[in-house]
């Protein structure tokens, strides 16, 4: 009887040493991890970062974007990075810091009003012919400009949001073009052309597919708003030598070449094929679309009193002479075409009509 106490209290003494070491090993706190943050993005202010509330890095702004990279040991779930305003000591940014995996990463865009997560890469580039245009983001004025804009702007963006550019004309409130900036796409262009009343978007140059051609990219805006019926017209494109006086008849392109250009003012391309020779120039005829008919009424000052409306064939203007199509191969360029008259006396009171001053605007857009 002695022997069986004996042994059920060895027993007992057994499993509660075992349960107690079982214990103890159950209260050793859990070991540390040690995780690498990298944190790089932008920002327009200075920048502190605290781990457990004690600062472990900061940026200072205007020197050349975020770039912090530390070893973190991470214990808990107070495991919190902060990220302050170092000028206010306003807490811009909270993130739990999590034991796995080793290498975390946070993006950080900064404007001095909101910390994103994502940034694109935005060209604004154009031209204004006439005014000052102003440019927003949501609503709120990044620049104004007058003439020729080429800027690149890093575009603040969350992941999966858009935000909006708008285009309007200094002074007023009528927005003449708006874009949606996605957050997807890193590399993101606006082209535009604004001719003091109307803007135009989606303007580039491309190259011809033929590099013995040119390619020629063109609005059309008459000189003659009294007289001119507001249609589409076509260009009936012609060669001519360039010593040629400018009432010679030039030679119509055989098959027909036209070139259709909108009422509406936007731009349309066409490749023009190489000239016969190195002392030829290209002209061209106005129509209405599809016919041979001319896109004008008579009247002052299109046509004189006693002058008549005579087919053109090639014929140009003392304008066109000096600033007409300068073709090159393999080139693009991107012209605004207007369109001018020749008033010929003799034999008979005649009024031709074609190209006059065209603006080559290529080199706002190359």
């Amino acid at each position: 009887m002695k022997l069986k106490i004996f042994t059920l209290f060895f027993l007992s003494a057994v499993v509660a040493l075992s349960l107690s070491c079982r214990k103890a090993e159950l209260l050793q706190p859990e070991p540390a991890k040690i995780i690498q943050l990298n944190i790089t993005g932008t920002t327009d202010v200075d920048l502190e970062y605290l781990y457990k509330d004690s600062i472990i890095a900061s940026t200072k702004a205007g020197t050349g974007g975020i770039g912090v990279k530390t070893l973190l040991a991470v214990k808990d779930q107070n495991s919190i990075l902060k990220i302050r305003n170092k000028a206010t000591a306003e807490i811009l940014l909270t993130k739990t810091i999590a034991a796995a995996p080793f290498d975390q990463n946070i993006n950080v865009f900064y404007d001095g009003t909101k910390i994103y997560n994502n940034a694109i890469s935005l060209r604004i580039k154009g031209y204004a012919l006439s005014g000052e245009l102003e440019f927003l983001l949501d609503g709120n004025l990044l620049f104004s400009a007058t003439g020729a804009v080429n800027k690149p702007y890093s575009i603040l963006i969350d992941k999966g949001t858009t935000r909006e550019i708008s285009i309007r004309k200094k002074g007023e409130t009528a927005i003449l073009l708006t874009k949606t900036i996605e957050s997807t796409a890193a590399q993101q262009n606006i082209g535009y052309f604004f001719d003091g009343t109307k803007l135009v978007d989606n303007v580039k140059l491309d190259p011809p597919v033929n590099p013995a051609n040119m390619m020629l990219t063109a609005k059309f805006e008459t000189t003659f708003p009294n007289q001119f019926k507001n249609i589409d017209v076509d260009l009936v494109f012609y060669t001519r030598l360039k010593n040629a006086s400018n009432t010679t008849v030039g030679t119509k392109l055989v098959p027909e070449l036209r070139f259709t250009l909108p009422k509406n003012g936007s731009f349309n391309s066409i490749e023009l094929p190489a000239l016969p020779g190195p002392n030829y120039i290209y002209s061209f005829d106005i129509f209405e679309k599809g016919t041979t008919n001319d896109p004008y009424i008579s009247g002052t000052p299109l046509v004189l009193t006693g002058y008549t409306i005579k087919p053109n064939e090639g014929r140009i203007t003392s304008i066109f002479a000096d600033n007409g199509i300068n073709f090159e191969a393999g080139k693009s360029k991107l012209y605004l075409i207007t369109d001018g008259k020749t008033n010929v006396s003799t034999p008979t009171k005649s009024v031709y009509i074609s190209g006059g001053r065209l603006t080559d605007l290529s080199q706002y857009f190359q």
